[in-house]
């Protein structure tokens, strides 16, 4: 019997690729399982191909550009919005039901199956974070959850139960997304996107006002009211660096570990991984 597959997505921007992009695909082809097609989208094709040609990891690669899937006034977007406008826009290149958004800095340190992302009805999993004291990240992301009810015109009674969404290895439902997409637009109309972010920066002041994966997951629990299988990221899904303090605490024992800062040692990283996982050394 054939296993499903989940296609999976990479959105990057091309200062990032030579950041920890390597790491983190041989990591997803030594330990994601349920390979489908394998997506990225970047802002420069031309680079990102050369780095997949040099490294040897080209191969069953479909490379597209931003271009491809934003229109003229979202391009227009700081970059940090219209990488999230991609990942919302996922249904229209991705081919199988549910597909996968792995971060560009995001390694998958075990073997990642099809039944850890998606539940026994054939609908992706909801990871959230538990966190143990109400602290200033908790705060942050309670702000960005009734941002994004205002935008959806909702009460967010349910979303606000789990609060941390952010996940970079994060699993969609195509339908929910075209579903999504629709409810925007009879709410905003054609754009709805631009009319959305138009006046907002991507200062860290404004990050917290929007969200892709927390609009997703706010529009099935309050708009849709979904009964969706709830799974906490902790204490051995994902581990999320996000500061030196944090890497030093990291024992790289997770499923997953997303490095959120863009100034870390990337060879002390590659060290760590590589004394666990040496399989995933070009």
């Amino acid at each position: 019997m054939n296993q499903p597959t989940l296609d999976t997505f990479v959105c990057i921007h091309h200062r990032d690729v030579d950041y920890l992009l390597e790491t983190v695909l041989r990591s997803y082809e030594a330990n994601f399982r349920p390979k489908g097609r394998l997506f990225m989208i970047t802002n420069d094709t031309a680079y990102l191909q050369r780095f997949l040609d040099d490294t040897d990891l080209a191969q069953d690669v479909t490379l597209t550009a931003d271009t491809d899937w934003l229109s003229k006034k979202e391009l227009e977007l700081p970059g940090w919005y219209r990488q999230q406008l991609i990942k919302l826009r996922s249904y229209q290149f991705c081919e199988t039901a549910n597909f996968c958004n792995l971060g560009a800095d995001t390694v998958p340190l075990q073997p990642i199956f099809y039944e850890d992302l998606v539940d026994e009805n054939d609908f992706p999993i909801l990871y959230y974070t538990r966190h143990t004291l109400p602290d200033q990240h908790v705060r942050y992301e309670r702000e960005r959850i009734r941002h994004i009810a205002r935008i959806l015109q909702v009460e967010p009674n349910n979303a606000l139960l789990y609060t941390d969404f952010i996940n970079d290895l994060f699993t969609f439902n195509g339908e929910m997304l075209k579903s999504l997409d629709a409810y925007l637009k009879r709410l905003y109309g054609d754009e709805p996107y631009v009319r959305l972010l138009h006046d907002l920066d991507d200062r860290s002041v404004n990050r917290n006002k929007f969200g892709e994966w927390t609009l997703y997951s706010v529009y099935l629990l309050d708009v849709l009211k979904r009964q969706v299988t709830m799974q906490n990221t902790r204490p051995d899904f994902l581990y999320q660096v996000h500061g030196r303090l944090s890497l030093y605490l990291c024992n790289f024992d997770t499923k997953v570990v997303h490095f959120v800062g863009k100034n870390f040692d990337v060879e002390q990283i590659k060290a760590q991984i590589a004394r666990r996982q040496p399989q995933l050394q070009p």
